[in-house]
């Protein structure tokens, strides 16, 4: 089964200090860690501050067998053993648009932007594909269903390659994704993760 993994970082003041050399061998565990998951990823990638050089987290969508699975992949990850994040929200994830990421046919140019809305009203489920306005439809990235641990609705999860954010703000007003109906709404510049 599919889960969603938001690994918050820790604020910059907290962050250890290490050298370049140091950030290169952690990056590169990193990434050899992901390398054992990458046939099961849906996405992955950082999440950006405003000016989109700063990190703020990582978004990681896998399919692993347990709930035990999915939370042994976030303690064993090398920036978390190495103290890098300060919180992590792990939910089932179903994905509605039945694709990954790299099979968006989007602008890899484009910025992408991660909206999480969570604390749906009771029983609430994200809108089906089919049912969302075209402007919606044409920047999906990614797009599922949050659920926690237990299998209760707990939000969506939507990834969009948007020409600015002045754009997303007036697409999240757009009434067909119902986001009015979800008490917590946090966007996030965001931009595909994997080795560079």
């Amino acid at each position: 089964m599919d889960f969603l993994v938001y690994s918050r970082s820790v604020p910059p003041s907290e962050l250890p200090d290490r050298t370049a050399e140091e950030d290169e061998r952690l990056n590169e565990r990193h990434w050899s860690y992901m390398d054992a998951f990458a046939d099961l990823m849906t996405a992955r990638g950082p999440t950006l501050g405003p000016d989109r050089d700063s990190w703020t987290g990582s978004l990681h969508i896998v399919d692993l067998p347990t709930s035990e699975a999915a939370r042994a992949f976030v303690q064993d990850e090398p920036y978390q053993r190495a103290g890098l994040f300060a919180h992590h929200s792990v939910s089932r994830f179903t994905n509605l648009l039945g694709r990954t990421m790299w099979e968006c046919a989007g602008s890899r140019d484009e910025p992408k932007f991660l909206v999480l809305a969570h604390a749906p009203a009771r029983g609430r489920e994200p809108v089906a594909v089919d049912d969302l306005a075209a402007p919606w439809r044409d920047v999906l990235v990614v797009y599922g269903a949050l659920h926690t641990l237990h299998g209760e609705p707990a939000g969506v999860a939507v990834g969009v390659h948007v020409p600015s954010r002045g754009f997303l703000d007036e697409l999240l007003t757009e009434p067909s994704m119902a986001l009015s109906a979800y008490r917590d709404v946090e966007v996030h510049d965001w931009e595909f993760g994997g080795r560079r």
